[in-house]
C-alpha cells in the first residue's frame, strides 16, 4: 500500500514556494490540500480526505523546520566579471576530443581571459572571451552546432565554509531565478559560481547580487555585535 505522507513531501518539495510558505507557517493547508487532492490520489491510487491531507502537511512542518532552510544565508565574499564572452558548441566526437588535448598547446589563454570547457556525453561546450574565440574555430577546423555571442559572466566568490552546506547553490540561483534572468551556462568551482548570462541581463544580475552582498554584510555585522553584547 502507498502510503500518503511519502507523496505529499514529494510534491512539497517540487514547489519551492508551497515548501517555503509551510516551513515559515503562513500556509493555508485546507486550501492546498484541495488542490493536491486529485494528484495525491492519482499518485497512491486511493481516495483520500482533507483531513489526512492536512494532518500530512502538518507532520511535514515540523520536519522541515529542524532541517537548514531551503534559502540559506551566504556569505559573499567578492563579486568578478568578464565580458565580452562568446558561447560555441560541438559534437563529442573521438575526433574532436584528440583536438581537444591539444587546444591548450597551440592557443595561449592568458589569467585575464575567461575559459572553461564542459565536454558532456554528447556535446562540448566551450565559453570563452570572444577575443579568442576565431582562434578555437580556426584550432579544431570542425563546424560547430552553435555559436552564441554577447555575453557575460558573473563570479561569485563565498567562504569555504559553505562547502558542506546544503542548498548554498540552490540559495544564489534563486537570486536570478526569481528576477526571471535566463542563464546561458553555470560553472562552479571549490569556492565560487560562475554564472554566464546575456550582456543585455549583465548590469541587472550585478546589480542584484551586489545588494544581496550589503544585505549580508549587514546581518553578519548585526551578527557579530549581538555575540559581543551578549559577551559584556
Amino acid at each position: 500500500m502507498i502510503k500518503i505522507q511519502p507523496i505529499v513531501r514529494n510534491i512539497v518539495l517540487g514547489e519551492p514556494e508551497a515548501y517555503f510558505a509551510l516551513t515559515n507557517g503562513y500556509m493555508n493547508m485546507s486550501s492546498y490540500a484541495y488542490r493536491v487532492k486529485t494528484e495525491v490520489e492519482l499518485l497512491t491510487k486511493k481516495p483520500v480526505t482533507i483531513t489526512s491531507l492536512v494532518i500530512s502537511l502538518s507532520r511535514l512542518k515540523k520536519e522541515f523546520q529542524k532541517q537548514k532552510p531551503l534559502i540559506q544565508d551566504v556569505s559573499i565574499s567578492s563579486i568578478t566579471t568578464k565580458l565580452p564572452l562568446s558561447e560555441i558548441v560541438y559534437e563529442n566526437t573521438k575526433s574532436f576530443t584528440e583536438k581537444l588535448e591539444s587546444l591548450h598547446k597551440n592557443i595561449k589563454i592568458s589569467r585575464e581571459d575567461f575559459f572553461t570547457t564542459t565536454l558532456g556525453t554528447s556535446e562540448l561546450t566551450i565559453v570563452c572571451s570572444s577575443g579568442i574565440i576565431e582562434k578555437i574555430m580556426k584550432h579544431f577546423k570542425e563546424k560547430p552546432k552553435l555559436i552564441i555571442h554577447n555575453l557575460s559572466a558573473i563570479g561569485i566568490s563565498f567562504d569555504s565554509k559553505h562547502f558542506n552546506t546544503p542548498n548554498i547553490i540552490f540559495s544564489l540561483l534563486s537570486i536570478v531565478a526569481k528576477a526571471q534572468i535566463n542563464l546561458a551556462e553555470i560553472v562552479s568551482t571549490y569556492t565560487e559560481l560562475i554564472l554566464v548570462i546575456e550582456e543585455k541581463d549583465f548590469g541587472k544580475t550585478v546589480s542584484l547580487f551586489s545588494e544581496f552582498h550589503k544585505k549580508s554584510n549587514i546581518q553578519n555585522s548585526e551578527k557579530g555585535d549581538a555575540k559581543s553584547d551578549g559577551d559584556i
